[in-house]
């Protein structure tokens, strides 16, 4: 039993000596490795300190609790609490104008919708779903065809601004 006892007290001394002998590998491979090493890394910049703000229920801060509303000041902007008419429920590539008619000398365009319904607009009339509004029913005398000229109004995603953009529609030949 004594020698069990010997043996594992001489055991740790062992295997350090055995470590020795390699460690003349290891301090070749650190002192290599030292050489190859390429340019220090820069260091990271400074993090700029954080200032939290206190909300405060005067109104001085925006509640963080409830949704902002964008303040947008735009002359473009739509009647948003104006009735629609029935043709601003389909888009505009989905309307073919079709028809012109001739009532008391004044003049209406025929619009079939996708779904084959057939509606009579005058300069005024809406349609589309961003907001379009016939601005005139004229003949192009280049082409000889009736056209209907529309002024949409589209707003941008991002800043919420109004814009207008003029569409036409031409007569379709009946096929």
């Amino acid at each position: 039993m004594m020698a069990y006892r010997t043996f594992f007290a001489l055991l740790p001394a062992l295997l350090l000596m055995a470590c020795a002998a390699q460690d003349d590998d290891l301090t070749k491979f650190m002192n290599e490795a030292d050489q190859s090493v390429v340019a220090p890394v820069e260091p990271l910049p400074q993090v700029q300190g954080f200032s939290p703000k206190q909300y405060n229920a005067d109104g001085l801060l925006h509640d963080p609790f409830m949704p902002r509303k964008a303040v947008v000041q735009n002359t473009n902007q739509p009647d948003l609490k104006r009735p629609k008419e029935p043709l601003e429920a389909y888009p505009l590539e989905g309307l073919k104008f079709v028809g012109v008619l001739s009532k008391k000398n004044s003049m209406f365009a025929t619009i079939q919708t996708s779904d084959n319904m057939i509606y009579q607009v005058a300069p005024g009339s809406h349609l589309g779903e961003n907001f379009g509004v016939v601005t005139a029913l004229a003949e192009n005398r280049q082409t000889s065809k009736y056209e209907l000229k529309i002024k949409e109004t589209i707003q941008d995603p991002v800043s919420g601004e109004w814009s207008e953009q003029m569409t036409t529609l031409e007569l379709q030949e009946h096929q």
